[in-house]
C-alpha cells in the first residue's frame, strides 16, 4: 500500500531544491493585527512550496530543517492545516519516514543524531496538522490511514538503534504531547530500579493525559507487542505505561479497550507462569491491566477464555483467575458514546419544522467523569438559527434550561447529577396540563423539579436539528452517553421511573409487550414499592400500570430520534462531531449469558473446594445476576436458586463471613446500610435464606449472622412494612423454623437464637393463623409427647432393669426436645406480655383453655411457671378470662397438676396470682382468689406426705410446704383482699381439711425438726385465719379444737375421709370431664402433628430429589463445546426414542450412565440429610408439628371454638403434583408400564387438563396413595420379571394436549391392555395397563384429546405413516382396512416406496419400535454378500422372497416338513419351526452394538455376553445361518439394515471377546465386499435393492407369508409354534402364578407372528415404465435433471431487495401460491396473513408478528440474524448473541415472550404469539444460518465460528458439531439445509460444501473452489434413487449435485464425492435485467424455484 501511495512522487528525485523561505518574516507580518487575507495566502502559498521541497530533498538535515519551518509556519497561521494537507503533506511525511531506515547509522553517531531529529520532526508536524483538526484527521484516517503509517515506521523500530525515539514519537503523536517523545529512552536508563522506573514515569504524567488519536497508538502497540517479547526492559516500560493509562481516564481505558490490547495482555498472562523476581512483578502488573480491561468490558470471545482458564485440567480452580474474573464481575458498563471536549451527536430532520404538537419528552441516560469548568449543553433543539430548547449542566453539577418561549436561564436547583455514576435525565415538556404549559424534570425517575413554563413557538418554518452534547463552546468536559430519546409525546409523572429502572443498558424502542421483563430484581422491587406506596393514589389508566400490564405507552412512531452506541448508526442519520467515540464494551454478565447462562455460574460454584474459592464463586454469582435480566430468568428457568442451595448444603463447611454476606446481599440486605434493606429477589430468598437445614451446618458465628438478618428486614430498615407485607407474609417463615427446631438441624447451644428469630418473626404483623396457630400446636403436640412417653418410659423402666442405657438415651433426647418446647413457650408468653398482641390473640384463640393445654397433665416446672405467667396475663387483660377458666374447669386442673411441680419457681408464680399479691401489678385487688384453693389443696398434698411419710414426688415437697405457710401468713397480715377470700365457706374448709391431715397436738415422738417448723408455722397460720373477721363462727371453733385440744373436752379425734370430704367433692365431676376433654385435645394434636410432621418431611425428600435431577439435568448438558469441556463427562450414545419418517429410529442421542448412577446416590444422601434423626424418631415417633399446616387445635365440648379447627386433607397425589405445569388439574391417573425394547419401566400416566404426563419410578397402591415402584406388589403386570426395571430414576415426560396426534391399541403378550400414543413431535409412548377397563378408560380420554385438539397440518411434506383414522380416533378394524387400501392402492402406483409400505404393513399389524417383541419385519433381498460389486439387474443376487427362510434350501425344507410330521404324530400342535422370524433376541442381537439394545441384549442374556462366535459379527455368516445352516435360524431382518449405518459399528468401544474361529477381536459387523469397508454405503446400496425391480416384482409374495393367507400355510412350509400367533393363548385364563409366569417368558422371548391383514394373494405392483416415478409422473429431476428449463416470465412478486426465502401458501391463487421473502421476512406456515420481521441493523434487535400488515407482538433483545419453523407450532431463531431461540407459536392468545406461562392481565389477539421455550447455546459466535426438520425434530445452526450444531428440536438440547476449516482458519457457516426425507445436512461455508448424516457423520466434501455458493436445497421425495442437492451461486448460475462412492479404488474404503450432475446458467431477466447471485433455492414437486439479489423469482421447470 505504501509503495502505491508514493509511486507519484518520482518525478520529484531529480529536482532542485526550492529556496529557502525565511519564515520567521514571512510569519511576523500575517501575525499582525492588520493581516489581510492576501498575507494568509502568502502563507498559505509558503506551504505549499514546502511541502512541495519536501518531497525532492534527499538530505536528512535538509529535510529536517524544512519540517522544523513547516511546523513553525503551522503553529503561527493554523489556516495552513488546510494547505498542508491539499498539498499532498501526510503524504509526503510518510514518505521521509519510510526513507529514514537506509541513512542510519551506528548508535551515537552523528548520522544516527540526524535521523533522529528528522524522525522527531517529521511527527511533530503529523501532531501539529492532525492536533484538533477534524477535516485533517478525517482525511488522514480515510485515505492515508494508519496502515500506511506503521508501513513507513517499521524498519525504524526493527532497528535498535532507532526503536526507542520511534516508540516516543508514536507516543507523542497518540497523546499530542511531544513531551512524551523520550519516555521509551528514558525510562530505559531506569530499568535496574523498578521503583526509580515508576517515579520516572510519573515525571510524563502530565503528557499521558488522554490518548487523542487511538489509531497511532494502535500503531505503536503493533510494535512493542512485536519487540518486547525478545526484549524484557521494553516489556516493563510498556507495561508500567498500561498499567498508568488503564487507571487514569475513562477515555483512555475506552481507548486502550477498543485497540484490541486486552486478550493480548492476556496470552501474556497465561504465558508467565513464574512466581520470583522480576517474573512476579510483570506478573503483577498483567493482572493489574487486565482487571481494568476487563472492568471495561470484553469480547464473548476474551471473556470465555478467562473463564475457560479458570477451571485447571484436574478439575481445581485456579484462584488467580478466579480473582480476576471476580474483579471482572463487577464491570457495569454499557454500550457508550464518550464526548470529550466540543464533541456532540447530531441529527437533523427535514420532515419535522416544529416542535410537537402535544408536548415532547427528552430521556438520556449520562455518566460525567468530571464536572466541566463552566456551563456545557446535554441537549438542544434547534430550528434553522433558533435554539428552541437547550438543556445545559453547570460546573456544580445542577441542570439549567432555556427555550425559544423563555429567554432566561433557569436554574434548576433541585436537580443535581453527580460525577461518576450513571444519571438518568427525562426533561417532559407539556403542552396543555391543567390549562397551563409545564416543564418536568425527572432525575434516576424522581420529579425533582416542576416549571410553569410557555411552550415554544417559531416564527420560521426550518429543518430541526437535535444535539446531544455541545461542539461549539471549548469547555473541558469528559462524559459518556448510553443512550437518549427523543418523544413526540409528554409522558406520565410515573412513566419515566420505570425507564429509569429498565437501566442504561436498556437501548431499544420500549415497544415490547413486557417491558418489565428487562427489569433486574433490584429494579422491580424498587418499582414494586413505589406502587405499593402509592397504592390507590396511582390510577389504573396511568402510563406505568398499563406497561405493566402489556399496554403500549410509547408507539414507534412517537420516538423522533434514539441515539445509541450500535454498528449502523449512519442509516438512522446520526452524526458524530468533534472528540466522540463509540465504546462497544460488554460487561462479562453479558458474555456469560451469551456463552452459557446460569448453568456457567452454577458449574463454577460447583468446582470449588475451599472457603475462598466459594466465597470468590459466589461473588461472580451474584454480580452476574445482579444487573443482568437475563441470566436472572435463566436461573429461574433452571430452577437455579434450588440448586444453588443444594450445592451449598454440599459445602457448607467452607462458607464463611465474606460468603454469607456476598449471598445476603445479593438478596437485597445492606449491611453497611441496615435500614435500607429489603428482599429484592424473592424465589431466591425463599430457596436460600430460608433453608435452615443449610445454614444450620454452618459454623457458630455464621448461624448466628444468619438468624440475625432477620432483624435487619422486619426491625432496622426503614423498609419494614414492606419487607412484611409484600415480601416475607406469605413464606410461611415461623413454620420453618418451628420445623428446623423439631428436626434437630441446630446444636443445642444454637436453640437460644433460633426461638429469638421465632419472636422476631412472630411479633411482627402477621396474622395469628400464620404464626400462633403453628407455635401453640408446636408447643401442646411436644410437651404432650413428652408426657406420654414420659410415663410409659417409667413402667418400662420399672419392669426391665437391662434397658438402662437406651432409657438413658431416651431420657436426653426426650430432654432435648422439651426443652426446646420449653424455650419456645416461655418466648411464646413473652410477647404475649404485650397487651395488644395479646388482646390480637385473644380475639382469635380461646386463651383459658391453651393455658390448660400447655399445662397438660405432667408438666415440667418449667412448663408450670409458663403455664401460670399465661394465665396471669389473661387475669390481668382488659377483657378478664377468669371466667371462661372457670368455665373450663381451669381451677379445679390446676388444683391436680401443680402440687406435682411444686417447686420454689411455680411457687413464686402462683403467688402472683393470688389478690394481695404486689409486684407489676397496679393494685391491690388483682389476681384471683380461686388461686387460693390451689394453695390450699397443694398445702393439703404435701401435708398428707408428710403425714403419711410417703414419697414427695406427687406432692410439694416440706420446703415448699414452709414456702406456702410463710407467704400466705404475710398476706393474710398485709392484704385485705386475701383475708376476704376466706369468706368462702369452701376455702375455709380446704385449710381446716389440711390441718385435720397435720394436727399440731400429734404426738412429737421422733419427729424430725422441720415438722415441728410446719406445725409451728401452719398453727400460726390457722390461728391468724380464725382470729379474723371473715371466717365463719363455726369455722373458726373448728380451727381452735384442732389447734388447742386441751381447752376443749378431752375426744377422740375425727380422722378426715379424703374421699368424701369437701376437698374430694368439689367439683370433682367437672374436673375429671375437663381433664378428659383437654386429653382428647392432646391426643388429637399429637395424631394431627405426627402426620403433618411426616408430610412435611416426605415433602422435603421430594423437593430434594426434584433438585436433584435439576442438577442431573444441568450436568447432562455438559458437551465439548461447554467453557470447562475437560470437566465433562464422557459422552456415550444411544438411540434416540425420536421417530423420523415411516417411524425410522436413527438419531444417536447422549446417554449418562455414570450421572444416572450418582444421581441414585445423590437421592439416597439427600433423604438421608433431610430426616431428623433416628433415634429420636424411635423415641417420639416424631418431634411433632408440621411447617406447612396447623395441628387440629379444637375443643371437643361442642361449645362453638370451632375456629381452631383445620382438617388435615390427605392429598394421595402430592407427590406428582409438582411435576405439573403451572395451573394444570389432574383429570385422571393410572398405573401402568412403559415399554420400551425389551424393558419395561412402572409409572403413572397422568391426563391433565393442558398436558399428558408419563411419570416413571411411582405407581399407585389399592388406596389410590402414589408409592415408590420398588414397593409395588410381584405380578402386578403380566410382564417378564427379569425386564421390569425398578431401579430406574422418576423420569418424567410431558405433552401439551394439542401435542398428542393420535393413538392406537396394541397387544401385548396378546392381551389387549396396551395403547401407542403418537405426538406430533415425532415422539410415541406405548403403555400397558393393568386391565382391559382401565385401557378403555384412557382409550375415551385419548379420543376426546384427538378430536378436540385435531388440526391440520399445513403444507406438510410427507404424509403421516398412521392414516387419520388412526390419527384422530381408536384403530378399529374399519379404519385400518381403509388405511391398508390406501396404502396398498399408493404402493401399487409406485407414490410409496418398498420400504414405506412395508412399514405401514408393519404398523397397522402392531408391529412397533417400542417393544422388541413386536419389532417392526423387514426380509432379507439380497443372497450375495462376497461379491467386490452389486449388479441389481440381476436375479441372481437376490433371495428367494416366495419362501420364507427356512425353506429357502431342500435339506432345511425337509428338515422342517420332518419336525412337522413329528408332531402331527404324538398328537402335538404340528410347527415347522422351533425359532421364530423375530423376537426380542433377534432384534438386540442386530442391534447389540448401540444402547439401548446393548443393555437389553445383556439382560436377555442374564447380564452377559453370548458366547463371542454366537455374536451378531459379519452380515454373510448371519444370512447364511438364517437361511442355510441345517441348525440355523429362521429370523428374518429388521429396518436399521435400510436405515442405520450406526448399529454396524462398535463406536462404544464394547469388548465382545475374540472370536474361537477366526481368532480375530469381535468389533464392527464385517460388511459385505461390495459395502467397501463403509456401513453408510451398506445402508444405500441395501435401501436401492429394497426398491429394485426384483424386490418389488416378488415383494407379494413375502408379503402373503409375513402378513397374508400364507401366515399359517403347511404347503408353503410357514408355520411356527403355536404360542407365537394370536389368540393361541389367554393369560387370563392360567390361575397358577408360575404356569403363567413361564407362559410370559416363552411368549416373550420366543417372538409373536403378526397380525393377519391379508386373506387373499397380494396384488402386484405396476412395473410399467420408470420405477423411480409414480405412474402418473412421467418426468422428475433426477432421472430429466438436464431437461430442466427457466421459465421465460418471472413471478409477479418483484421485491425491491434479494429473495432471501420461499414460502408456499396453497390458499393464495398467485403464481402457484409461492411467496418470495426478502431477508428478514418468514411467512407463518398458517395462517398466511400472519408473517414474522426482524431488522438487518444491529440496533434494533427486536422480532416482530406482524398480522395483515399491523404489528402484533414485539420482542425485544432477541437480535434474530435468522428464523425457521419447523411446523405451524414451533419457531426457531438464531440470533446476534450466539444463542438459538426456540418458540412456542401459539394461536389466539397473547402470552408474553419470554414468561412461562400465561396471565389474564395479558390482552387477547385474534393472532398468533410467541413464546419462548428453549435457548441453546453452543456458538462462539454470531449465527448465521438456522434450518429446522420437524420430520426428524432437528435444528441446524451455522454460525461466524466456523462451525454447524445439529441441536434435538424436541428437547432443547445439544446433539453434534459439524466443524468447517481448521483451528487457524474457521470460515463463518452460512447455509444449511435438511433432507426430510433422508436427514442428510448439508452446510457451506466459504471454503466447503459438506455432506453429514442426521448424526453428523461426514458423508462428502467440496471445496468451493468455483463461484461461491449462495443458497441451497435438497430435492426430496420419499425415495430417491438419486439423491439431489442444488447450490445457488453469486454470478446467477445453479448446479445440481449428487454422491456416490463410485470412485473408490479397488480394496480401499469407500470415499464418497460430490458429483456434478448439471450446472444451469440464468442469464438475464426480463427486460434485460441482471439477476445477480441466486439467493434463495426452493424445490416444488419436480420444479425448482429460484431467487435472486435483483428480486426476481422464476420457476425452472421440466417441460411435459
Amino acid at each position: 500500500m505504501l509503495r502505491s501511495l508514493l509511486a507519484p512522487w518520482q518525478n520529484y528525485e531529480g529536482s532542485e531544491p526550492a529556496p529557502a523561505i525565511d519564515v520567521s518574516a514571512t510569519t511576523s507580518r500575517l501575525g499582525s493585527p492588520d493581516s489581510s487575507n492576501g498575507e494568509q495566502s502568502v502563507a498559505q502559498k509558503s506551504m505549499c512550496d514546502m511541502v512541495g521541497e519536501l518531497k525532492a530533498i534527499e538530505m536528512v538535515v535538509a529535510k529536517t530543517a524544512l519540517l522544523q519551518r513547516i511546523a513553525i509556519l503551522i503553529r503561527e497561521v493554523p489556516k495552513t492545516k488546510d494547505t498542508f494537507r491539499d498539498s499532498d503533506g501526510f503524504l509526503s511525511l510518510v514518505h521521509v519516514l519510510s526513507t529514514l531506515s537506509t541513512t542510519i547509522g551506528q548508535a551515537g553517531s552523528q548520522q544516527t543524531r540526524d535521523v533522529v531529529a528528522c524522525i522527531k520532526s517529521a511527527f511533530t508536524v503529523a501532531s501539529e496538522t492532525l492536533k484538533g483538526h477534524e477535516a485533517n484527521l478525517w482525511f488522514f484516517e480515510e485515505f492515508i490511514g494508519y496502515s500506511s503509517l506503521s508501513d513507513a515506521v517499521d524498519a525504524l523500530v526493527s532497528n535498535p538503534v532507532t526503536a526507542d525515539v520511534t516508540f516516543g514519537c508514536l507516543l507523542a503523536l497518540s497523546f499530542g504531547d511531544f513531551f512524551l517523545v523520550e519516555f521509551f529512552s528514558s525510562l530505559r536508563t531506569k530499568s535496574h530500579d523498578t521503583e526509580e522506573m515508576h517515579i520516572h514515569l510519573l515525571e510524563f504524567a502530565t503528557g499521558l493525559t488522554s490518548i487523542n488519536l487511538p489509531g497511532a497508538f494502535g500503531v505503536l502497540w503493533n510494535f512493542v507487542l512485536r519487540t518486547m517479547k525478545t526484549d524484557r526492559v521494553l516489556r516493563l516500560i510498556v507495561y508500567k505505561l498500561l498499567e498508568h493509562l488503564t487507571h487514569s481516564t475513562h477515555k483512555n481505558l475506552a481507548v486502550l479497550s477498543m485497540q484490541n490490547i486486552l486478550p493480548h495482555i492476556f496470552a501474556l498472562l497465561k504465558s508467565n507462569t513464574s512466581t520470583a523476581g522480576d517474573d512476579d512483578m510483570e506478573r503483577r502488573s498483567l493482572t493489574n491491566i487486565l482487571r481494568r480491561l476487563f472492568e471495561m468490558g470484553a469480547s464473548t470471545q476474551d471473556s470465555r477464555e478467562l473463564l475457560e482458564c479458570t477451571a485447571k485440567q484436574d478439575g481445581s480452580v485456579n484462584i488467580d483467575m478466579l480473582e480476576l474474573v471476580r474483579s471482572s464481575a463487577k464491570s457495569r458498563w454499557p454500550q457508550h458514546f464518550l464526548l470529550h471536549g466540543r464533541s456532540a451527536l447530531a441529527m437533523s430532520s427535514t420532515d419535522m419544522k416544529t416542535l410537537p404538537s402535544h408536548g415532547f419528552t427528552f430521556i438520556a441516560w449520562v455518566w460525567l467523569e468530571r464536572m466541566p469548568s463552566e456551563s456545557h449543553k446535554l441537549f438542544s433543539i434547534s430550528f434553522g438559527s433558533s435554539d428552541a430548547v437547550t438543556l445545559s449542566i453547570g460546573s456544580n453539577g445542577s441542570l439549567a434550561l432555556k427555550t425559544g418561549a423563555v429567554r432566561r436561564i433557569e436554574v434548576l436547583s433541585k436537580s443535581n447529577v453527580t460525577t461518576s455514576r450513571w444519571t438518568h435525565i427525562t426533561l417532559v415538556h407539556h403542552k396543555h396540563r391543567s390549562s397551563h404549559p409545564s416543564i418536568c424534570l425527572f432525575v434516576n425517575g424522581v420529579l425533582t423539579d416542576t416549571l410553569r413554563w410557555a411552550y415554544p413557538k417559531l416564527d420560521e418554518a426550518s429543518p430541526a436539528t437535535f444535539k446531544v452534547g455541545d461542539d461549539v463552546a471549548a469547555v473541558e468536559s469528559g462524559w459518556c452517553l448510553a443512550s437518549a430519546y427523543l418523544l413526540s409525546v409528554a409522558l406520565d409523572d410515573d412513566f419515566p421511573r420505570l425507564i429509569h429502572h429498565l437501566g442504561p443498558r436498556y437501548s431499544q424502542s420500549f415497544q415490547d409487550q413486557t417491558l418489565i421483563r428487562f427489569l433486574t430484581y433490584e429494579a422491580s422491587t424498587s418499582l414494586n414499592m413505589y406502587i405499593t406506596a402509592q397504592g390507590a393514589a396511582l390510577s389504573d389508566n396511568s402510563q406505568l400500570k398499563k406497561a405493566i400490564r402489556g399496554d403500549s405507552v410509547i408507539n414507534d412512531s412517537s420516538i423522533i430520534f434514539r441515539f445509541v452506541p450500535h454498528l449502523h448508526d449512519k442509516k438512522s442519520g446520526l452524526v458524530t462531531r468533534g472528540d466522540v467515540l463509540t465504546v462497544r464494551c460488554q460487561p462479562l454478565d453479558l458474555a456469560v449469558w451469551k456463552i452459557g447462562g446460569a448453568v456457567v455460574l452454577l458449574r463454577l460454584i460447583a468446582l470449588t473446594q475451599t472457603s475462598h474459592e466459594l466465597s470468590r464463586a459466589l461473588s461472580v454469582f451474584a454480580d452476574c445476576l445482579r444487573n443482568c435480566w437475563q441470566n436472572s430468568d435463566d436461573m429461574e428457568r433452571l430452577h437455579g436458586y434450588d440448586i444453588l442451595a443444594s450445592m451449598l448444603r454440599a459445602r457448607s463447611h467452607l462458607i464463611n463471613m465474606t460468603s454469607f454476606e456476598t449471598l445476603f446481599e445479593f438478596l437485597g440486605l445492606n449491611f453497611r446500610t441496615p435500614d435500607v434493606s429489603t428482599v429484592v429477589n424473592t424465589i431466591a430468598y425463599k430457596a436460600i435464606a430460608l433453608d435452615f437445614e443449610l445454614w444450620s451446618k454452618t459454623s457458630a458465628d455464621i448461624q448466628r449472622a444468619h438468624l440475625e438478618h432477620f432483624a435487619f428486614l422486619l426491625r432496622s430498615s426503614r423498609y419494614r412494612k414492606f419487607n412484611i407485607k409484600m415480601r416475607l407474609s406469605k413464606l410461611g417463615i415461623v413454620r420453618k423454623l418451628l420445623f428446623a427446631i423439631q428436626a434437630a438441624w441446630y446444636p443445642q447451644e444454637s436453640i437460644p437464637f433460633v426461638v429469638n428469630t421465632l419472636v422476631l418473626v412472630a411479633q411482627s404483623s402477621f396474622t395469628a393463623e400464620e404464626v400462633f396457630k403453628p407455635i401453640i400446636s408446636y408447643i401442646a403436640a411436644s410437651l404432650a409427647e413428652d408426657s406420654r412417653l414420659s410415663s410409659s418410659s417409667s413402667s418400662s423402666s420399672s419392669s426391665s432393669s437391662s434397658s438402662g442405657s437406651s432409657t438413658l438415651r431416651g431420657d436426653l433426647l426426650r430432654s432435648t426436645a422439651r426443652g426446646k418446647a420449653e424455650h419456645v413457650l416461655e418466648a411464646f408468653v413473652s410477647m404475649l406480655r404485650n397487651p395488644s398482641l395479646y388482646s390480637k390473640i385473644a380475639d382469635t384463640l380461646p386463651m383459658p383453655r391453651i393455658c390448660l393445654l400447655e399445662l397438660g397433665t405432667h408438666p415440667s416446672s418449667r412448663t408450670a411457671c409458663q403455664a401460670l405467667a399465661m394465665l396471669g396475663l389473661g387475669l390481668n387483660a382488659p377483657l378478664s378470662s377468669s371466667r371462661d377458666f372457670d368455665l373450663a374447669g381451669g381451677w379445679g386442673i390446676l388444683r391436680n397438676v401443680l402440687p406435682r411441680v411444686w417447686d420454689r419457681n411455680v411457687h413464686d408464680a402462683a403467688l402472683d396470682l393470688l389478690p394481695g399479691r404486689t409486684g407489676n401489678r397496679s393494685g391491690d385487688d388483682s389476681g384471683s382468689p380461686q388461686m387460693l384453693s390451689v394453695f390450699l389443696f397443694a398445702l393439703y398434698r404435701g401435708l398428707s406426705a408428710v403425714n403419711n411419710n410417703a414419697e414427695q414426688s406427687e406432692a410439694p415437697s416440706k420446703d415448699a410446704i414452709i414456702w406456702i405457710l410463710d407467704d400466705m401468713a404475710k398476706l393474710h397480715e398485709s392484704s385485705s383482699s386475701f383475708r376476704h377470700i376466706f369468706r368462702s365457706h369452701s376455702t375455709s374448709q380446704l385449710l381446716i381439711d389440711s390441718l385435720n391431715i397435720f394436727p399440731p397436738t400429734r404426738e412429737a415422738a421422733g419427729a424430725l425438726v422441720l415438722h415441728a417448723k410446719i406445725s409451728t408455722k401452719l398453727t400460726h397460720f390457722v390461728l391468724l385465719v380464725a382470729m379474723g373477721n371473715h371466717i365463719s363462727a363455726s369455722q373458726k371453733q373448728q380451727i381452735l379444737d384442732i389447734v388447742h385440744p386441751d381447752n376443749q373436752p378431752k375426744r377422740r379425734p375425727q380422722l378426715v375421709d379424703t374421699s368424701g370430704s369437701t376437698l374430694a367433692l368439689v367439683r370433682a365431676d367437672s374436673v375429671r370431664k375437663a381433664s378428659a376433654r383437654l386429653e382428647e385435645w392432646r391426643k388429637t394434636i399429637l395424631v394431627s402433628e405426627r402426620k403433618l410432621f411426616r408430610k412435611t418431611q416426605l415433602d422435603l425428600q421430594e423437593k430434594r430429589r426434584r433438585i436433584a435431577s435439576f442438577e442431573e439435568s444441568i450436568s447432562a448438558t455438559t458437551t465439548e463445546r461447554d467453557v470447562w469441556p475437560h470437566t465433562a463427562r464422557k459422552r456415550t450414545w444411544k438411540l434416540d426414542e425420536t421417530e423420523g419418517p415411516h417411524r425410522v429410529r436413527q438419531k444417536m442421542e447422549s446417554c449418562l450412565e455414570l450421572l444416572v448412577q450418582e444421581s441414585k446416590s445423590t437421592g439416597r444422601k439427600e433423604e438421608a440429610l433431610s430426616a431428623p434423626d433416628s433415634d429420636a424418631f424411635s423415641v417420639s415417633q416424631s418431634e411433632l408439628t408440621s411447617p406447612n399446616s396447623v395441628a387440629a387445635l379444637s375443643w371437643a365440648d361442642g361449645d362453638g371454638d370451632n375456629q381452631l379447627t383445620e382438617d388435615i386433607i390427605e392429598d394421595k397425589l402430592r407427590r406428582v403434583r409438582h411435576q405439573l405445569e403451572p395451573g394444570d388439574v389432574i383429570e385422571a391417573v393410572s398405573t401402568v408400564c412403559r415399554i420400551a425394547g425389551v424393558d419395561s419401566f412402572p409409572g403413572l400416566l397422568i391426563f391433565g387438563r393442558t398436558h399428558v404426563y408419563m411419570l416413571e419410578g411411582l405407581v399407585e397402591n389399592g388406596e389410590g396413595e402414589v408409592i415408590d415402584a420398588g414397593s409395588m406388589p410381584e405380578g402386578m403386570f403380566f410382564i417378564s420379571e427379569n425386564t421390569v426395571d425398578l431401579r430406574n430414576p422418576q423420569r418424567a415426560q410431558r405433552w401439551s394436549l394439542d401435542q398428542v396426534s393420535g393413538f392406537s391399541d396394541r397387544m401385548f403378550l396378546f392381551q389387549d391392555v396396551g395403547l401407542e400414543i403418537f405426538f406430533r413431535d415425532s415422539r410415541t409412548l406405548l403403555v400397558i395397563f393393568l386391565d382391559k377397563s382401565c385401557c378403555q378408560a384412557a382409550s375415551k380420554m385419548l379420543s376426546s384429546i384427538a378430536l378436540n385438539m385435531a388440526t391440520p397440518e399445513p403444507n406438510a411434506i410427507h404424509a403421516s405413516i398412521i392414516d387419520r383414522a388412526l390419527s384422530l380416533s381408536r384403530s378399529s378394524a374399519s379404519a385400518v382396512e381403509k388405511e391398508l387400501q390406501l396404502a396398498q392402492r399408493q404402493w401399487r402406483n409406485r407414490e410409496l416406496s418398498n420400504f414405506g409400505y412395508l412399514s405401514i404393513l408393519n404398523q397397522l399389524s402392531g408391529r412397533t419400535p417400542n417393544d422388541a417383541t413386536q419389532y417392526p419385519i423387514f426380509p432379507w433381498i439380497l443372497n450375495d454378500y462376497v461379491s467386490e460389486e452389486l449388479d441389481l439387474s440381476s436375479p441372481s443376487v437376490f433371495r428367494d422372497l416366495t419362501k420364507p427362510m427356512g425353506a429357502l434350501t431342500a435339506e432345511r425344507r425337509e428338515a422342517a416338513k420332518s419336525r412337522y410330521t413329528d408332531l402331527s404324530s404324538i398328537d402335538e400342535t404340528p410347527f415347522h419351526y422351533g425359532t421364530h422370524f423375530s423376537s426380542s433376541m433377534i432384534v438386540c442381537h442386530f442391534n447389540i452394538r448401540i444402547q439401548p439394545f446393548t443393555n437389553m441384549f445383556k439382560t436377555l442374556q442374564g447380564g452377559d455376553w453370548d458366547i463371542p462366535d454366537r455374536l451378531f459379527a459379519d452380515i454373510w455368516r448371519a444370512y447364511s445361518s438364517a437361511s442355510q445352516d441345517i441348525r440355523g435360524d429362521v429370523r428374518e431382518l429388521i429396518p436399521e439394515f435400510f436405515t442405520c449405518p450406526e448399529f454396524l459399528e462398535n463406536s462404544s468401544n464394547l469388548d465382545f471377546g475374540v472370536s474361537s474361529t477366526t481368532g480375530e477381536r469381535i468389533h464392527n459387523v464385517k460388511l459385505p465386499a461390495w459395502a467397501k469397508g463403509d456401513p453408510l454405503l451398506f445402508i444405500a446400496i441395501h435401501r436401492r435393492a429394497l426398491e429394485s425391480r426384483y424386490v418389488s416384482e416378488n415383494l407379494p409374495a413375502w408379503i402373503d407369508l409375513i402378513w397374508g393367507y400364507k401366515q399359517r400355510d403347511e404347503d408353503s412350509v410357514n408355520v411356527f409354534h403355536p404360542f407365537s400367533y394370536e389368540g393361541a393363548i389367554d393369560l387370563d385364563k392360567i390361575t397358577n402364578d408360575l404356569e403363567r409366569q413361564a407362559t410370559v417368558g416363552i411368549i416373550h422371548n420366543f417372538g409373536q407372528t403378526p397380525k393377519k391383514l391379508f386373506n387373499s394373494p397380494h396384488p402386484p405392483r405396476n412395473l410399467e415404465g420408470l420405477l423411480s416415478l409414480p405412474v402418473t409422473t412421467a418426468r422428475g429431476v433426477p432421472e430429466d435433471a438436464l431437461a430442466l428449463t427457466r421459465d421465460p416470465k418471472p413471478f409477479r412478486v418483484v421485491l425491491n431487495y434479494a429473495v432471501s426465502n420461499i414460502s408456499i401458501d396453497h390458499s393464495d391463487g398467485r403464481d402457484g401460491g409461492v411467496r418470495p421473502r426478502p431477508y428478514g421476512v418468514v411467512d407463518l406456515p398458517s395462517p398466511s396473513h400472519e408473517h414474522l420481521e426482524w431488522n438487518q441493523d444491529l440496533d434494533d434487535a427486536a422480532l416482530r408478528l406482524v398480522n395483515h400488515g399491523k404489528v402484533t407482538q414485539i420482542i425485544e433483545h432477541v437480535a434474530p440474524t435468522g428464523a425457521a419453523f419447523a411446523d405451524q407450532d414451533t419457531l426457531v431463531t438464531g440470533s446476534g448473541d450466539n444463542i438459538v431461540r426456540v418458540w412456542r407459536v401459539s394461536h389466539g392468545q397473547a402470552v408474553p415472550s419470554g414468561l412461562v406461562g400465561s396471565s389474564a392481565r395479558y390482552r387477547r389477539h385474534a393472532t398468533s404469539t410467541l413464546s419462548m421455550v428453549h435457548l441453546l447455546r453452543g456458538h462462539n459466535q454470531c449465527v448465521t444460518c438456522i434450518t429446522t426438520s420437524r420430520a426428524w425434530s432437528a435444528i441446524v445452526s451455522g454460525s461466524e465460528d466456523g462451525s454447524a450444531i445439529i441441536w434435538d428440536l424436541n428437547r432443547g438440547s445439544y446433539r453434534h458439531t459439524i466443524w468447517h476449516g481448521d483451528e487457524n482458519l474457521r470460515p463463518k457457516v452460512h447455509l444449511a439445509a435438511i433432507n426430510d426425507s433422508t436427514g442428510y445436512i448439508a452446510t457451506c461455508s466459504a471454503s466447503h460444501l459438506m455432506l453429514h448424516t442426521i448424526n453428523a457423520r461426514l458423508i462428502a466434501r467440496l471445496d468451493n473452489a468455483g463461484a461461491p455458493i449462495t443458497s441451497l436445497t435438497f430435492h426430496e421425495r420419499e425415495y430417491s434413487h438419486l439423491d439431489i442437492l442444488a447450490t445457488g451461486h453469486n454470478d446467477g448460475s445453479i448446479t445440481l449435485w449428487t454422491w456416490n462412492a463410485d470412485g473408490t479404488l479397488a480394496g480401499m474404503q469407500a470415499q464418497w464425492e460430490f458429483v456434478e450432475v448439471r450446472r444451469m446458467h440464468s442469464g438475464e431477466g426480463a427486460s434485460g435485467v441482471a439477476l445477480g447471485s441466486v439467493t434463495a433455492l426452493k424445490f416444488i414437486g419436480e420444479s425448482l424455484c429460484a431467487g435472486y439479489a435483483s428480486g426476481l423469482t422464476y420457476m425452472w421447470t421440466i417441460p411435459t
